[in-house]
C-alpha cells in the first residue's frame, strides 16, 4: 500500500481559498439563481446559436426595418458579450471543479485504504489474542461499509 498524496492545509490556506471563492462571487454581483421552472421556460442559447445571434444583430444594425426597438439592439451585443465571458468562466470553473473532485477522490481513497488496512490489522490482532483488539475490531466493524468504494487494493475483510 502506498500513500502518494499528502497535502496539509493550514487554517490560513483554507480561509484564503474560501475568500477567493467569495471574491469571485462578489466580483460578479449580477449572477442570478433560476428556479427549475425558469430554466425550463427560457430559450436555450449555446455556442451553436452564437453565429445566428451575432448575424441577427449585424443585420438589424444595418437595416432599420429589422430593429427590434426599445433599445434592444443595443442590449443584444451587451448580453452576447456577457454570455461569451460567462461561457469562458464556466469552462475554467468546470476544469477547476473536475480537479477538486479528482483530488478529493484520491485523498478520500487513500484515507479509506489506510482505514481498511487498520481494520484488517485489528482483525488479525484478535486472532493473535492481542489485548483490546476485539473491542477495536468490533467498533470498527460496526462502522465498516465495504461498498464505500468499488475498487479495492486490499484483501476483502468479510
Amino acid at each position: 500500500m502506498e500513500n502518494s498524496f499528502d497535502v496539509v492545509l493550514t487554517p490560513e490556506n483554507k480561509k484564503s481559498i474560501f475568500q477567493e471563492i467569495l471574491n469571485a462571487r462578489t466580483g460578479m454581483p449580477y449572477l442570478i439563481k433560476l428556479s427549475d421552472d425558469d430554466r425550463k421556460s427560457l430559450p436555450k442559447m449555446d455556442d451553436g446559436c452564437k453565429q445566428f445571434v451575432q448575424k441577427s444583430f449585424e443585420f438589424a444594425s444595418k437595416d432599420e426595418a429589422l430593429d427590434p426597438g426599445s433599445n434592444l439592439l443595443k442590449s443584444g451585443p451587451i448580453d452576447m458579450d456577457l454570455y461569451s465571458f460567462l461561457a469562458s468562466v464556466e469552462t475554467q470553473l468546470k476544469e477547476l471543479l473536475e480537479m477538486v473532485k479528482d483530488t478529493k477522490q484520491v485523498a478520500g481513497s487513500e484515507a479509506y485504504e489506510i482505514a481498511r488496512f487498520i481494520y484488517m490489522k485489528a482483525k488479525m490482532n484478535v486472532k493473535l489474542n492481542i489485548p483490546r483488539s476485539q473491542a477495536i475490531a468490533d467498533d470498527l466493524g460496526k462502522l465498516f461499509r465495504p461498498n464505500c468504494t468499488q475498487h479495492t487494493h486490499l484483501i476483502s475483510l468479510h
